[in-house]
């Protein structure tokens, strides 16, 4: 994680090395510098075993090494033969990005919000997951490329930081401690990794190590991977419940003997803390940073969700699943070229998940469970045992020092003789090795060798020691031109050398030798080597007389396929390779190059063929190459380094399996260079090729259409081309002499190749050009981007200037798309390019056409660029005159003006504008205006004077037939109905299910004596002589709340608030208590343990809420007045009731059995669908209606509520699950009529006021029984509200996912609207004496206002949205997913809650649905799990509360997060909403 380059050091190299005593194994961990439990068997030696001894590095790489999951995802990507056998942890808290807060005294304006990095400067380590992180950040918000991202190094960020050159760092360990902490301008939060993880980017560290030492060691691996487990789990158990001593182990101390903290706490090697004796303060600061990560018990690493996932499961674990998403992340960004294996989750569209293929993610077995056994040791054997700390270390830097090294090194000027002498990082004599010593960071070192007579004397230099890690590289070079200088041009380089202990030649030159050492910003240190070899590097230098092989001072001339002075080298290419064909007429040579024996190739070659031929030869290069596509290269040139004049690029090669001949130019003194260079990561097979010089190329006039090369041997354009005229055939209208050529980026069969930079000079210029017109023979296909992160683009350069830039650019609307290049028009998700683009031009001098490309097109095919190039002249008559006004032709938008000129007179749609025209536009606007304006006024005055005079021609007996038809499906029940109850097959009564058991919790306080009387005797609870008092609802559900979550860790025991989303809803699902469900509810927005009333203390299981100034502890079951400390006892109330309970005798409505019809069993198609009961007077309104005489519909009046209730009684019989309602539900047709007029004046004086006609912004209703869905335009102000408002809770940090909205449809089911409104106005009414119709228009309005939620959310599927579209809510359909707040129909204030996957269902497609709803929640009480209606408001009218409400974090009774309604008519869905996310 802190460099890209230190992915995999030493896994790269040697599996194992042994020293001098051949039984010693000696083995290499590199461990991250930062606070994890694993690092006490580092300091006390845990971890060696038999003959290995493990010597560890606070640097990633090493034969086992910590990875952050971003490198090491890149790594399986690129094919790295690696495999993970630990999870180290999740990141947690335990880094982040961190930002400047304002600064008043300086006028800083600090940074709050994401959107406030725009402009700034962040710091970052690239390749680590914090760079991930970053990139994703700025992705979600649209900033990428708005934030200037520098690539520093932890120890950088905090010098940049404390000098003020960077506004942001996203880092974690010392360097997150200072920018937080230790700094005179600390800085604060801006957003943790935990958060980003919530929101869908989590991040992890591992520890993996090569494939081939774990087969060879394997039981070496499993004891080193189980102490790591060992000591998480201790950890994991740090309060005892497993294990008493490991309460000790993890309590700081700075007793070595009883806490492991200061063996961890030393192996940090922070600067300025002494070895050995690490500092109270530091260890009490690694114990806190503990409690930032989250990690992973043995127990949960073995399981399928991680290592334990795959083929033994049968399913894809967590980590494949984030693995993926990480690669495919990390190609959208051009950070990997491909997915490479990991493109591939194993999915199999017959079976399902196939993980049995080793080509796939979760059937690979690149997380392995093999090595972590669990009880293989036991830490109580090991307890009290020395040694507490490494016994030697390397590279601790001293207080105040960012740098550890012991380097002093500068340019140094050394004579060789023929006595032997020393040089290395540091400058000693004789010494070979580095006792307890590294060399710094930061270094740039030269020393210059010469001999005495640089003419006759070879200088050679031999290597006793290297050991040099990644990143950081040592340059061997000769110099022919025997100027021996730093800065001299014409260095040939020898070799260059990183690693431990690399097998290296000799070298030798004439004269002289330059020896440049060069390390990255990263410390190198070592804790606990045995041997305490330490860091560097150590030569020896003389002069001899003897070559040993080499000939030429211009490097290597050995036998083909061997390298070094003495020709030794045969595993793989090293340095310059001399090769000289001699002159083709005298002679024919062929010879042979290559990457070398070792398959596969190499990281960090450097590897460079000088080939010499003859003057106006060129090179035959035949080569077969398979190399890492845009990381590697087989880079061809004209000429050669070693000269003053240097190289000029022909082609780069970079691609998989692939065998062709080249044809490479030499340069006037006839060289050629061929130079294969690789990166730090991932290797293939390499190269193999043959050479040779041939005389006098007869090339082509022209190469095809998109070919290049000497003998147009290249399928795509290269470093240097030339513009092709192909006799302008394909301008044809064009004068000749402003006919540029033609540019095409490859043949078109072929897709664009990535990562290519080809240029074409304009060579010339026309005496009377202002620039030139790229006209496309066909449409520009390049991959459409953002503008931000642009990598596929033409670059028109005039001199130090760029012109112009084109590229396709991705859009959703047209209004994105607003270059003067576009042609305005967003097409398929990208803007359309013109086919004529004009690029004015001053300076043609040096002017040129460049296309580039970038890493990845993510496996799509783009055909490129092919355009014509032509010169333009000005427009005759003025840039302003439409070309056809001038007698000019308008071909593909450009001008062709009077004699076949290409001209910049506009050739825009509506552009042709004449004086008359002109003038004719200024007399038709006005005119146009002014008829409108007078066109609106009469039609307002005629609108308006029609209402009135409907107003007043209005009679009594129209309005109620008016009434009659606005109603849709109305009807009378002429008889009171009861539903057929549920029976068996011997004809009794059988229940679907009993009634569901539900606590009812009071919470209460132990009032003083002698002022109980003083309270209400309905808040006194049991014998008033106890002194238990009432909390009131509000308080009692939030102390409830409270309750629950600390239960839910009591249960669990566990010690983070964090969980993933996946996890989450994973558990909810599967968690059947009030407070299992309840913590799903609290974990939805990543902010939530941030913003929660619930306060955690030191003991983690300990809960605490604060009410009104008193501290609820629900523990030791105490309230204490923060003010004066004064503390009562609390007490919790639990009473067992029946969710559906017997009405008491007293209760009962006698209903006269004969005088109800029981229905008939309702139709097989409609089995378990809801039933209604009917009283006769009540009205209904019908929503559905069935050929078989059902209908479904919903009561508009009661006439007799009671007897209602009593016939649902006597009909469900108790049952939880009956579906037999008082207002909703099928019943049969032959039970109702249409209704009197008597009947019709009574539901009138009801709805009073309210207007039962369709909203005004409706559509036409075609048929008012049926619903009607109307698309919403992109464009309408109607779809931006509700999108606004919908995505307005989905954004960071409230959703962990990237919403897109597919579509909004505004639902118009008319008949469900009119039950809506007319429930709305009887519970209105209701609470505001207004029941006869009475009330006043203001009175209503703010009723409405108190009661109605205009937007509410109600996650859906496409199983049941379609019945709630047609017959409404009803609670037999929804509500399946949750009953904790009651059994009714729930909704959400915030979309972010029901956007998840377990209530906005995904369909086959991937697609979610979501609606959003008006709501008349009335009066409400907060819910009750399993309750079928909300408790009763006023006992002397058995009034209910119309909903129920469920209390999430901060929320209050006055903003609730969710409601629950319970009569189906409260809520009407408005608009449907389609949406996906990702």
């Amino acid at each position: 994680m802190i460099h890209c380059n230190h992915l995999l050091l030493l896994l790269a190299w040697l599996a194992n090395h042994t020293s001098a005593n051949a039984a010693l194994i000696r083995v290499h961990y590199g461990y991250f510098p930062e606070a994890s439990p694993t690092l006490v068997a580092c300091a006390r030696g845990w971890f060696t075993y038999e003959n290995y001894h493990v010597t560890c590095y606070p640097q990633t790489s090493g034969t086992f090494a910590d990875l952050g999951s971003t490198p090491l995802i890149q790594g399986l990507a690129r094919g790295a033969d690696i495999r993970v056998v630990y999870i180290n942890h999740y990141k947690g808290d335990s880094q982040g990005i961190y930002v400047r807060p304002t600064e008043d005294a300086s006028g800083y304006r600090g940074i709050e919000h994401p959107f406030d990095l725009m402009g700034k400067r962040l710091g970052v380590p690239f390749g680590s997951t914090m760079h991930y992180q970053v990139l994703f950040l700025l992705d979600t918000f649209g900033m990428m490329g708005k934030v200037e991202l520098m690539n520093l190094s932890p120890a950088e960020i905090v010098k940049a930081w404390d000098e003020r050159s960077i506004d942001a760092a996203a880092c974690w360990g010392v360097a997150r401690e200072h920018v937080l902490e230790g700094s005179d301008h600390p800085g604060n939060v801006l957003v943790s990794s935990g958060v980003l993880a919530d929101w869908g980017r989590e991040t992890f560290n591992a520890v993996a190590v090569r494939r081939d030492f774990m087969e060879d060691h394997a039981d070496f691996v499993r004891h080193f991977a189980s102490i790591l487990g060992l000591l998480t789990d201790s950890f994991i158990d740090k309060l005892g419940e497993a294990n008493v001593n490991n309460v000790n182990r993890w309590t700081p101390s700075i007793d070595p003997v009883a806490s492991y903290l200061p063996s961890l706490t030393d192996s940090l090697m922070k600067a300025g803390e002494e070895a050995r004796h690490p500092s109270s303060e530091f260890i009490n600061d690694q114990r806190r940073a503990l409690d930032l990560y989250k990690f992973l018990s043995t127990e949960e690493q073995r399981s399928c969700g991680y290592l334990g996932g795959g083929e033994a499961c049968g399913k894809p674990s967590q980590l494949h699943i984030a693995t993926q998403q990480t690669a495919k992340f990390l190609v959208d960004q051009k950070i990997l070229h491909s997915m490479g294996k990991l493109a591939f989750m194993g999915d199999n569209e017959t079976t399902g998940t196939d993980c049995s293929r080793s080509d796939t993610i979760c059937g690979s077995d690149a997380f392995t469970l093999a090595s972590l056994e669990p009880d293989l040791y036991s830490l109580d054997d090991w307890d009290g045992v020395p040694p507490f700390y490494a016994l030697n270390e390397t590279g601790r830097a001293i207080e105040g020092e960012s740098s550890a090294g012991d380097s002093d090194c500068s340019t140094k000027s050394l004579i060789a003789t023929t006595l032997v002498h020393y040089i290395g990082d540091v400058f000693r004599l004789a010494e070979t090795s580095f006792v307890g010593q590294s060399y710094s960071d930061n270094l740039d070192c030269w020393w210059v060798i010469k001999s005495t007579d640089t003419s006759r004397d070879t200088v050679e230099l031999s290597f006793q020691q290297v050991r040099i890690w990644s990143g950081d590289f040592i340059y061997v070079y000769s110099d022919p031109s025997m100027e021996c200088d730093s800065t001299s041009k014409t260095k040939v380089l020898l070799g260059k050398i990183t690693g431990l202990d690399p097998e290296l030649p000799n070298f030798l030159a004439t004269g002289c030798i330059l020896v440049h050492f060069e390390s990255d910003a990263n410390q190198e240190r070592s804790y606990n080597d045995i041997e305490n070899i330490g860091d560097g590097f150590s030569a020896s230098y003389k002069t001899t007389t003897v070559f040993r092989g080499i000939s030429s001072p211009r490097g290597y001339e050995c036998p083909d396929g061997q390298w070094g002075s003495d020709c030794s080298l045969t595993k793989h290419c090293l340095g310059t390779t001399h090769i000289d064909l001699g002159d083709p007429v005298a002679f024919s040579s062929t010879r042979t190059i290559s990457s070398g024996k070792e398959i596969p190739y190499r990281n960090n070659l450097d590897c460079i063929f000088e080939i010499k031929a003859a003057k106006g030869n060129y090179i035959s290069f035949e080569v077969e190459y398979d190399i890492e596509p845009t990381y590697d290269y087989l880079q061809l040139f004209s000429g050669t380094y070693g000269s003053a004049s240097g190289v000029t690029p022909y082609a780069f090669l970079s691609a998989e399996n692939t065998k062709h001949t080249y044809y490479i130019p030499t340069d006037d003194s006839g060289y050629a260079t061929i130079h294969f260079v690789t990166d730090p990561l991932g290797r293939r097979s390499g190269f193999s090729g043959s050479v040779s010089a041939a005389k006098s190329v007869s090339s082509m006039k022209s190469c095809p259409v998109g070919q290049s090369g000497l003998l147009c041997e290249i399928p795509h354009c290269i470093a240097q081309n030339s513009i092709e005229r192909y006799d302008h055939a394909s301008s044809p209208e064009v004068d000749p002499t402003h006919y540029i050529g033609r540019v095409a980026s490859q043949i078109k069969i072929n897709s664009i190749p990535a990562n290519i930079y080809c240029s074409w000079p304009l060579g010339k210029t026309l005496g009377d050009a202002v620039g030139i017109r790229l006209r496309f023979n066909s449409p520009l296909d390049l991959e459409p981007q953002p503008v931000a992160a642009v990598g596929d683009k033409i670059v028109v350069n005039a001199g130090d200037k760029v012109a112009a830039e084109v590229f396709v650019e991705q859009c959703s609307t047209d209004d994105v798309c607003s270059y003067y290049w576009q042609t305005g028009k967003c097409e398929d998700g990208a803007c359309a390019v013109r086919l004529s683009v004009d690029v004015g031009i001053e300076n043609f001098s040096s002017a040129e056409i460049k296309i580039v490309t970038d890493r990845s097109d993510g496996g799509k095919y783009y055909s490129g660029v092919d355009f014509d190039t032509l010169f333009i002249s000005t427009c005759p008559s003025g840039d302003n005159v439409h070309c056809e006004a001038d007698a000019g032709v308008c071909v593909d938008g450009g001008c062709i003006c009077d004699g076949n000129i290409p001209c910049t007179c506009p050739c825009d749609t509506g552009g042709l504008v004449s004086v008359f025209n002109a003038t004719l536009m200024w007399i038709l606007v006005p005119i146009v205006v002014l008829f409108v304006a007078i066109f609106i006024w009469y039609r307002r005055r005629k609108i308006k004077k029609s209402r009135a005079q409907k107003a007043i021609i209005q009679e009594k007996e129209e309005e109620l037939e008016a009434f009659r038809n606005s109603i849709v499906g109305m009807r009378t029940a002429t008889k009171n109905y009861m539903p057929k109850p549920m029976s068996n097959n011997s004809g009794g009564t059988q229940l679907s299910s009993p009634a569901p058991r539900q606590e009812k919790v009071q919470w209460c306080w132990r009032e003083t004596d002698h002022l109980v009387s003083n309270h209400a005797p309905d808040m006194i609870v049991g014998n008033a002589a106890d002194g238990w008092i009432k909390y009131d609802p509000h308080h009692s559900a939030t102390i409830e709340t409270a309750f629950r979550a600390y239960k839910d860790d009591e249960d669990e025991k566990k010690n983070s608030l964090k969980f993933s989303i996946d996890e989450s809803l994973k558990k909810l699902t599967a968690l059947s208590s009030p407070s299992g469900s309840l913590k799903k509810l609290t974990a939805f927005s990543p902010d939530t343990a941030a913003k929660a009333s619930i306060v955690r203390g030191t003991n983690d299981s300990k809960s605490v809420v604060v009410i009104d100034g008193y501290k609820i502890d629900v523990q030791d079951m105490k309230q204490t007045k923060v003010a004066t400390g004064f503390e009562r006892e609390i007490q919790r109330n639990v009473e067992i009731v029946d969710t559906v309970p017997e009405m008491g005798h007293s209760e009962i409505t006698k209903v006269d059995l004969s005088n109800v019809e029981v229905g008939s069993s309702l139709p097989d198609d409609l089995n378990c669908e809801p039933q209604m009961a009917l009283v006769k007077g009540d009205i209904l309104q019908i929503s559905s209606q069935r050929q078989d005489g059902w209908a479904f519909g919903s009561k508009l009046h009661h006439n007799d509520e009671a007897t209602a209730r009593e016939l649902v009684r006597l009909a469900s019989k108790g049952a939880a699950d009956a579906h037999i309602y008082s207002d909703t539900g099928w019943f049969t047709l032959d039970t109702t009529e249409i209704p009197t007029g008597d009947e019709l004046a009574l539901l009138q004086t009801k709805v009073g006021s309210a207007d039962l006609d369709a909203p005004l912004y409706w559509d036409d209703i075609k048929d008012p029984t049926i619903v009607q869905l109307h698309r919403l335009k992109q464009t309408d102000k109607e779809y931006k509200s509700v999108t606004e408002a919908f995505m307005s809770t989905l954004k960071p940090p409230k959703f962990n996912k990237k919403v897109k909205v597919v579509k909004v449809d505004r639902i118009q089911n008319l008949a469900m609207w009119q039950s809506y409104v007319v429930k709305r106005q009887t519970i209105c009414y209701r609470e505001t004496g207004g029941q006869d119709g009475t009330g006043s228009p203001e009175v209503m309005r703010r009723a409405i206002e108190r009661f109605e939620r205009k937007l509410l959310w109600h996650g859906t599927n496409v199983e049941v949205m379609d019945k709630i579209m047609q017959q409404g809510f009803n609670r037999s359909f929804c509500g399946k997913n949750a009953t904790v707040y009651g059994k009714g129909v729930y909704f959400a204030r915030d979309a972010e809650y029901s956007a998840y996957p377990i209530y906005a269902i995904p369909d086959k497609n991937g697609f979610q649905y979501m609606m959003a709803c008006r709501v008349t929640v009335g009066e409400y009480s907060p819910g009750e799990r399993n309750a079928l209606t909300p408790s009763i408001r006023d006992l002397s009218t058995s009034t209910l509360y119309d909903s129920t409400v469920g209390l999430l974090s901060n929320d209050t009774m006055m903003n609730p997060s969710i409601y629950v309604t319970y009569h189906d008519a409260q809520a009407y869905p408005e608009y449907l909403i389609k949406f996906t996310t990702s």
